[in-house]
Formats: structure tokens, C-alpha cells, sequence
């Protein structure tokens, strides 16, 4: 909608080179479309000696070389006046003031009034303290005339310099008055996101983590600094497009329905998203993030000498909601590397196992949706089709959407011509509220800190393939095929169904059971260093198995141990080993004999470097991003333990609350009810699911299942460890004394445990 009141634009910084490329041109695009109001006029505000005179001749100079109409050039320049005057000095704002209650007396109306601030950041605090003391900024009276400001990015440089400007601005303006602009969400293949997300039903139904397998975001740039020195030296890669384009473009991608298309539903959802970013703790910084700086850069004009500001950056992190848990995001962005390009590429996770030929070798059949922002526009989505002839061979094409061809050249809008006409109407859909700034900066600053600390030390590369190719590496790590060989000692429930995962993905496993007939045989044909994975039942010795094991080892074995040991044993066999040169990994394993045969949890203690050089291992053995290293010797079993104790907890709360329910009169159908519970109540889990699968099978009376429950040690672990360190669990403590209770006083509620156990576990029901 056009605006219709009288209007004044105030444009600070006039001379410059944001309102030469951009500002102006895109408001002559406004008043060709007839767009602004009948009463409009520019009072352009800058330090240069020029009268009004002057200045319209500059502007007639920017549009003189698009084709555009000089009749309408000419009207157009006539709508400008020039006010001298210094972003630093009071004289300027009161001349400034004094031309506008001119403009408004000759009006015979108060205008509403659009200061826009095109100036560098360090001169924000200073005109922010003018304009107030002027008098500028008040409204002529609650009926007539608004008052808006535009500011452009970097909005500050870390959460406090940003703080303090949303402080000023707070003093001057009301939120619905300030409009933070960043050019990149006035693009219109950003803007499509909005649509692509939410008014198209395709995909919104895979649109979260058991779907999706990752999210990338990427912004690469092929040219350098150029003329920017000073000022892109001052903040680096991460704080000029990370801060703002790269997690605008997430928020966007990963924000929630916000149930109607108007600013404040849209902001809401975006503030909300980059809330759950994660905050990178600083032991974390050398293993998610990566960063670099192009050779040369720091002999370019303005930079210092020895600088040691990034160019490059690439940031793994995840977002907290349950609709991503566990899904990583990746972030990324460049200068000097060969192209420019942005995007946002979704990969789709594929069942498993998957029916596709090829896939028990190992290959990875996935779809991937690349959203693309520039300078191509659009999107695409790849397919595995089959290729003609007699094999069933597949091969990977796309389908896409191209915006530029769907469309005439004439339909686009320019960003600054859209976000100008966005901030005249009052829309402020594509402006960054201050709630995704202090949430944005939130995640930013302490990667900030972490790097000024080298934490994550600074690479230099001469060409873009030395920087990306180590994380192209990450992306697709596989151990070779050579080295594709483990031991698997234990072929219980867990690890019969670990060693099929594996042979599916083109692993050589030598598995042995209780007769190790054939072991020392395969230790010897193993490609060094040789990997053993124990997988040895509860109630069974660790250590005998070791005392067997050990003398057929060498120094850089390693020895995994993913059987439900105690913690403090773990941390003992890691000492033991160490001195004979073999390495010890304790990996607590957590989903049952189906998550070992279609993906498990892993929580990995040892040497971080060990766990490193056989992570594509770990990623093979678990569900999607379900691993992670977590600390020293003796941790991963340690949070394994505790793990079980929560689980003890949660499955009593449980098999109480389905007790209560199945007393009652009511007469409830309890399969129908563990159904609902898991469609989108606030304790819809696994465990519930289990539960109704439990109630199909035997019944809702469990006649056939025992009151009493079995029970191993890491209920008990845990109980005494909590005691050890002074930490109550009564939760805890209860369902542990429970189970030890129900072998003397079997009950329905031990029904239930017992169900669940066999349900995950293929514990025995009796």
C-alpha cells in the first residue's frame, strides 16, 4: 500500500556510498511506482559544504546512467534539500530542525518524519544524543505524524555495545518505531522462505530432526575486503555476516507456523529459534568451529599489521527445541574462496535399512534441498532415479525451481526499494527485533572470546580448497576400506545386532561369543591398529576377557568397552592398559537390541585424540548425530550409569501413573490412552511407546508377564554414587528399592516394569 501522508525522509550520511548505490536509486524506484506520498520531500544531512542546488545535481548524476526518464529525474531531484552540517556537533541537528517545522508550517500539517541513519556505527551514540536533545524526535502531537528511525547493521559489536544502543534507542523510540535494516531480508528469495515454509504442504511434515539430518548455511564470496580494511578488520567474518545474514537465514528455516503473516507472530518465532541456539562452551570451540584468513589480507589498505581477524569461519552447532534436538547446524562463510554463493542446504535422513541397491557397501543414498539465495535464485531438490538398462542402478539428479526464469526481471524489487516502502507502511516483518539481537549476540560472543584466546587456532590459506577441504573431510569421513575390520567380543542381543549393522555398511567384523576359537587368528590378519569392541552381557567378568585379550594386543590397539560397566572399573582398565602402550574407550550404549540394529546412542570417554581417529565408527554404530565424546576415562560409562538411574525414575513414574488408571472405575482403555500420551503431550517418549506395544502383545491385565522385576547394578551405581557426592535422588533411590521390593511383593506395577524391560531390552517377562 502506498503511503498517503505527508512524509519527510531525513537521511544522514547522504553523501556516502550506501545512499549513492542504493538509497537513492531505490527511492526514485518508489516514485516511479508512485509509491510515496503526494507531500514528500528528502532533507539530505552531511558534512560536505553543498546547498540544495548542489545536491540535486548529484542526484540527477547517480540516475543519470540507468535509462531513466530525465523528466522524471528532474521532478524527482526537486524533492531534495541539503542541510550541512557534522553527526557530532548540536549546530547541524539545530539547523536541521529548524528546516523541518519550516517544511511542516508550509505543509500546514506535522509529517511524519523517517530518520535514516546510512552513517558508520561509531557515529550511532553520538546522533542518537543530538536527535534527543534537538527535540527532533517528538511527535508534533499523539494524533498527527509518526516518527521512525532506520539503522543499519552492525548493530554493536558484542552483546554490550549492543545493549547500550538499544538503551539509547529505547529513550527516543518505542520498538515499533526502530527499524534495524539488514539489506539480505529484503532479498525476495529470502522473503520467499516465508512461503516456501508454510504455505506449501510438501514438506512441513519432514520438517524436523527425525527427518532431517542436518542444516547448513552458507555464504561464500570469491573477491576480498576491497576497500573495507579498517572496518572489516575491526569486526571479521563471523560479527559482519554470521551475526546477522547467516542466522536471520536459519531463524527463517527453522522457526515455528507463527500462525498469521504479520511482523510481530514472525519476529516472535525468529527471537525464539535463535534462542535455542547452543552456547558453545570454550572446550568445545577447537572441535566445532573452524576459522581462517586468506593470505595477503593482512597487507591490504587499513588492515593492521599481524592482524589476526578472521575471513573465514565455519561453526557446528545445534538448537535446543524438540523439533531439533540433536540435529547439527552448520554455518559458514568466507572470503577469497573461489565463488560467490549463498545458500541453505537441508539433507534429508534416509530410513534405515535402506532399501536401495548398493547400501550394504556403505553408500549413502540422501536427498538434499538446497535453497538458493545468490546469485542464483531458487531451489532444488536431488533424487536417486534409476539409470536405463538391465542393472538396478541408481544415480542422483535434481528438480528445480528457478525463480529468475519463473519470473519477468521487471517483477523483482530491489531489497532497499522493498524495506524503504516496508518502513513507510509500518510492516516490520523484515527488521531485526531487539530480542533476535541480544539472543544472536548471545550465541556469538563467546566464540568471540574463544578465538581471541586461540582457541580455535587461525589457519591461513592461499587457495579456497585449504580451507574447505578439511571440512569436507568432517562432512563425509569415512576409515577406508582397508581399515573397515573390528573384533566384536560378546554376540548377546546388543551385539549380534551391532555386528549386522556394521557388515551393512561394509565393515569386516570377527565376532566371537563365549568360544574365542579363532581370535588370536584374527588379531593377526587385522590391519594395525587393530580395534576390539567388548560387548560382554551384565553379570559377566570384563576383566577376565581383558586378562585373555590383553597378551595377544600391541601398543596402539584400541579397546572399546560398551557393556554396562561401573565407571570407576572403566577408569582402573584405562590406567592398566595405558602402561602397556593399548588405548581404552568406555562407551555407555543406550537403546536396546533395536537401536544396535537400526542406531544407537553412544556416550565415548578415553583420549579425545583416540576417539577422534575412529569416529567414523562411532557415527556408523549410531542413530543420526547420536554420539558424542564426553570427557575422560571412565565419563562415558559415568553418564551411561546416571542414564539408568534416570531411566529407573522414569519408567516408575510411569508403570505408577498406568497403576492408578488401571484401579480406577473409569474402566480406561490403557492402550488407547498410552497411544494419546504419545501423539504431542508433554511426556509422548519412547518409553510410552514401548508401553503400548507391551499392552497389544500381552494384554492390558500383563497376565503373562511377572510382577516382579529383574534389575541389574546401575540403578544401584548410581544411588551410592549420588550418596558418595552428597546428592539426594530420592526419585531415583524409590524405584531402585522398588524393584528389589517386587521379588517378595510382585504387583501391576512390576507388570509394567517388567513389560518395559523386555520391550527394550528383550529382558526375560518372567
Amino acid at each position: 500500500m502506498p503511503v498517503k501522508l505527508p512524509t519527510t525522509f531525513i537521511l544522514f550520511g547522504a553523501t556516502g556510498d550506501l545512499a549513492r548505490r542504493k538509497l537513492i536509486p531505490e527511492l526514485f524506484r518508489l516514485y516511479q511506482k508512485k509509491q510515496l506520498p503526494d507531500l514528500f520531500q528528502v532533507v539530505a544531512f552531511s558534512r560536505q559544504e553543498l546547498d540544495d542546488i548542489a545536491f540535486r545535481s548529484r542526484v540527477r548524476e547517480i540516475l543519470a546512467g540507468e535509462k531513466n526518464s530525465a523528466v522524471l529525474v528532474e521532478r524527482f531531484s526537486k524533492l531534495f534539500s541539503y542541510q550541512q552540517g557534522f553527526f557530532d556537533r548540536k549546530s547541524g541537528y539545530d539547523a536541521l530542525s529548524e528546516r523541518l517545522g519550516f517544511q511542516d508550517q508550509e505543509w500546514k500539517v506535522c509529517a511524519n518524519k523517517l530518520f535514516y541513519l546510512a552513517v558508520p556505527p561509531q557515529y550511532y551514540k553520538r546522533i542518537f544524543k543530538l536527535l534527543a536533545a534537538s527535540g527532533l524526535t517528538h511527535p508534533c502531537s499523539p494524533e498527527e505524524g509518526w516518527t521512525r528511525i532506520v539503522v543499519e547493521k552492525p548493530f554493536g559489536k558484542d552483546s554490550k555495545t549492543a545493549q547500550e544502543l538499544d538503551l539509547m534507542l529505547g529513550q527516543l523510540f518505542r520498538e515499533d518505531q526502530i527499524y534495524r535494516i539488514d539489506h539480505f531480508l529484503g532479498k525476495e528469495t529470502v522473503q520467499n522462505i516465508l512461503a516456501f515454509r508454510f504455505s506449501n504442504s510438501l514438506f512441513e511434515e519432514a520438517w524436523d530432526k527425525d527427518s532431517i539430518e542436518r542444516i547448513s548455511v552458507e555464504f561464500l564470496e570469491s573477491g576480498g575486503i576491497e576497500e573495507r580494511g579498517e572496518f572489516y578488520d575491526s569486526i571479521g567474518a563471523l560479527r559482519d555476516v554470521g551475526q546477522n545474514h547467516l542466522l536471520q537465514l536459519l531463524a527463517l528455516f527453522a522457526m515455528e507456523n507463527p500462525g498469521k503473516f504479520d511482523g510481530d507472530s514472525i519476529r516472535r518465532e525468529r527471537a525464539s529459534i535463535l534462542r535455542a541456539l547452543k552456547i558453545l562452551s570454550p572446550s568445545e570451540l577447537s572441535s566445532h568451529t573452524l576459522r581462517g584468513q586468506y593470505a595477503g589480507y593482512s597487507d591490504a589498505p587499513g588492515v593492521k599489521s599481524g592482524s589476526r581477524t578472521e575471513t573465514y569461519f565455519r561453526i557446528k552447532t545445534f538448537l535446543e527445541t524438540p523439533r531439533w534436538q540433536g540435529i547439527p547446524i552448520y554455518l559458514e562463510s568466507g572470503k577469497k574462496l573461489g565463488e560467490n554463493r549463498a545458500e541453505v542446504l537441508i539433507t534429508f535422513r534416509h530410513p534405515k535399512p535402506c532399501l536401495c541397491p548398493d547400501a550394504a557397501r556403505g553408500v549413502h543414498y540422501q536427498n538434499v534441498l538446497r535453497y538458493q539465495i545468490q546469485p542464483r535464485q531458487g531451489a532444488s531438490i536431488s533424487f536417486w532415479v534409476k539409470k536405463p538398462g538391465t542393472r538396478m542402478e541408481l544415480e542422483e539428479k535434481e528438480f528445480e525451481f528457478d525463480y529468475q526464469k519463473a519470473y519477468s526481471e521487471e517483477q523483482f524489487v530491489a531489497p532497499y526499494e522493498k524495506l524503504l516502502l516496508d518502513v513507510m507502511t509500518g510492516d516490520q516483518t523484515l527488521f531485526v527485533s531487539t530480542e533476535e539481537i541480544a539472543a544472536s549476540w548471545k550465541f556469538i560472543d563467546p566464540i568471540v572470546r574463544g578465538w581471541q584466546k586461540n582457541r580455535a587456532p587461525l589457519r591461513v590459506y592461499a587457495a579456497p580448497e585449504e580451507i574447505l577441504k578439511p571440512l569436507l573431510i568432517e562432512k563425509t569421513a569415512e576409515i577406508s576400506p582397508q581399515k573397515k575390520e573390528i573384533i566384536l567380543i560378546g554376540l548377546g542381543k546388543m551385539g549380534k545386532n551391532m555386528k549386522i549393522r556394521l557388515e551393512e555398511r561394509g565393515w569386516i567384523v570377527h565376532g566371537f561369543d563365549q568360544d574365542k576359537t579363532g581370535l588370536a587368528d584374527a588379531l593377526a590378519a587385522e590391519a594395525r591398529p587393530r580395534i576390539v569392541w567388548l560387548m560382554i552381557p551384565a553379570g559377566k567378568s570384563v576383566d577376565d576377557v581383558l586378562d585373555e585379550l590383553t597378551p595377544l594386543l600391541e601398543k596402539n590397539d584400541i579397546v572399546i568397552d560398551g557393556g554396562n560397566s561401573f565407571y570407576e572399573d572403566s577408569m582402573r582398565r584405562a590406567r592398566k592398559l595405558a602402561k602397556l602402550g593399548i588405548h581404552f574407550l568406555d562407551v555407555g550404549v543406550s537403546g536396546g537390541p533395536e537401536g544396535a540394529r537400526n542406531g544407537t546412542a553412544l556416550l565415548i570417554g578415553g583420549d579425545h585424540k583416540v576417539f577422534q581417529s575412529i569416529e567414523p565408527l562411532f557415527r556408523e554404530l549410531a542413530i543420526a548425530d547420536g554420539y558424542a565424546y564426553i570427557g575422560k576415562s571412565g565419563a562415558g560409562h559415568f553418564a551411561k550409569m546416571v542414564h539408568n538411574g534416570i531411566e529407573y525414575g522414569m519408567m516408575q513414574a510411569i508403570a505408577e501413573g498406568f497403576s492408578v488408571m488401571k484401579k480406577t472405575d473409569f474402566r480406561l482403555d490403557l492402550k488407547k490412552i498410552s497411544e494419546v500420551y504419545n501423539h504431542g503431550s508433554v511426556i509422548e517418549s519412547r518409553l510410552i511407546h514401548w508401553l503400548k506395544k507391551a499392552y497389544e502383545e500381552h494384554g492390558e491385565n500383563l497376565e503373562d508377564i511377572s510382577g516382579s522385576v529383574g534389575y541389574t547394578g546401575e540403578g544401584e551405581w548410581t544411588v551410592k554414587t549420588a550418596s558418595k557426592l552428597d546428592v539426594e535422588t530420592p526419585v531415583i533411590k524409590d524405584a531402585f528399592r522398588f524393584r528389589v521390593k517386587s521379588k517378595k511383593n510382585p504387583s501391576y506395577t512390576g507388570k509394567i516394569l517388567t513389560a518395559l524391560r523386555n520391550q527394550f531390552g528383550g529382558h526375560s517377562t518372567k
